[in-house]
């Protein structure tokens, strides 16, 4: 019975996540259209619309009514290694086409105010994944014919929408106050499980086990922050900080286990199991503090910034379940942009960037379930007009590699009250690797 156990489908909700949608990191899509070719590297440069998001400080530069639209294509796979039985890899994979931006601002004297939309994280998976293999017959156990599979279908996005005023103070130096409120909903839909054929004397023995679950969650936020700008002799120093509080949290978890195997591995009559976790406490976020410095001669400029996040501490962390919210660990973020002039009208931007996670795998957690993979990224655009108005279109590109853990499978167990899962010396812990591709094109009118 002991290979019967090894058989069983090592991913059972090991991919299910909690709290939002990509919640490891801080930037799943960079917003504007040139910051975007900096490599999100513009809090220094702020000079067209998503200085809105950005620093608002960079409005009081700009002269006139504004408006601006970016639109992206986004492209991510991630991919968990080793977590079949038999060693094969699981993967997940999402394509969408986003409404990365949209804002319009106007000038009263020395007061610049605007509002913009944004969407900071969107995607959309259907995946249907299986591996077949066959466990040889020992001394103890007869031969089993195995089939894991996973059936996931993932409804993820966020949005934020912001109000901002800049006061030009003079001709150098600005200060800039934002509003924001954001919202981020989570749907997930997922079917695991494992079918097994056992070759026994009295003629083959179907059994194994299908678990399902639905996870919904919805959160809003709001955003207060405050910049400030500093442009003179090419050089231009920008700052701000954002603190972030959750107004209001639903998560709600369904899960049913239909598992015959329990019937024949104990003779338990129990084969079905349902499970429901739902909390609306709210998951403390960080404080957010970015500065940045840009220097622009002759057409050219390099920009860099850093974004640090604070640490989030919980107060009494959960570990008879599955835990519902996450402690969250320091995390550093850098970026560095460059324009390099091709005509009066057009030039090419280059950046590189990265995407820390902000992951703190607890090996005292029992049911705890984490992605720790930071990620690394390269960007380029090309800035041109048409019809006097300023286009931008490029790409950027992010690959990293790191850790999940799967622990959350222990939960299952804990359900079923029978040990499915092979016992290991890693805690769960698996390599993981996560790569995307994003298109954009963004016009200012």
């Amino acid at each position: 019975m002991n290979r019967l156990k090894t058989g069983m489908l090592s991913c059972l909700f090991a991919i299910s996540p909690s709290l939002m949608a990509d919640q490891y990191h801080y930037g799943n899509l960079l917003v504007g259209g040139r910051a975007i070719g900096y490599g999100g590297a513009f809090i220094a440069v702020a000079d067209d619309q998503s200085a809105m998001y950005y620093n608002p400080a960079g409005l009081s530069f700009q002269s006139g009514a504004k408006s601006a639209s970016v639109n992206t294509m986004a492209f991510e796979r991630t991919r968990f290694e080793q977590v079949y039985s038999n060693g094969d890899d699981f993967e997940r994979a999402s394509f969408a086409v986003v409404p990365g931006f949209l804002g319009i601002s106007t000038e009263l004297e020395n007061w610049h105010i605007g509002s913009y939309f944004t969407v900071t994280d969107f995607s959309q998976e259907r995946v249907d994944s299986r591996s077949d293999y066959t466990l040889p017959a020992t001394e103890v156990s007869a031969q089993q014919q195995v089939t894991e599979s996973v059936v996931y279908d993932f409804d993820n996005a966020a949005y934020r929408l912001g109000g901002v005023a800049a006061y030009k103070i003079n001709s150098t130096f600005s200060l800039g106050f934002g509003m924001n409120l954001q919202y981020a909903e989570t749907v997930l839909n997922q079917s695991s499980g494992a079918a097994i054929v056992i070759d026994s004397p009295m003629g083959e023995i179907y059994t194994g086990f299908d678990a399902r679950r639905r996870i919904t969650e919805k959160q809003f936020f709001i955003s207060p922050q405050l910049s400030v700008l500093y442009k003179e002799n090419g050089w231009r120093l920008g700052a701000s900080a954002t603190y972030t509080a959750s107004l209001n949290r639903s998560y709600r978890s369904n899960s049913v286990i239909v598992a015959p195997m329990v019937t024949l591995l104990t003779g338990s009559p129990n084969t079905t199991f349902r499970d429901e976790i739902n909390t609306d406490k709210d998951q403390k976020q960080p404080l957010k503090l970015s500065a940045g410095a840009a220097y622009e001669s002759n057409g050219w400029l390099i920009t860099g910034q850093v974004n640090y996040f604070t640490k989030v501490d919980l107060a009494n962390k959960t570990t008879d379940s599955v835990p519902l919210n996450r402690e969250l660990k320091q995390v550093t973020n850098y970026a560095l942009g460059v324009k390099i002039p091709v005509s009066n009208t057009s030039a090419v931007t280059f950046g590189v960037f990265t995407d820390n996670s902000n992951s703190v795998i607890d090996l005292t957690q029992p049911f705890q379930r984490e992605e720790a993979i930071d990620t690394t990224g390269v960007s380029v655009a090309f800035e041109t007009h048409i019809m006097s108005y300023p286009l931008t279109i490029g790409m950027y590109a992010k690959h990293g590699s790191g850790q999940v853990r799967y622990a959350d499978v222990r939960y299952v167990e804990a359900v079923t009250g029978l040990s499915l899962y092979p016992e290991n010396d890693s805690f769960d812990v698996k390599p993981a690797s996560k790569r995307s591709f994003v298109l954009f094109a963004s016009m200012d009118f």
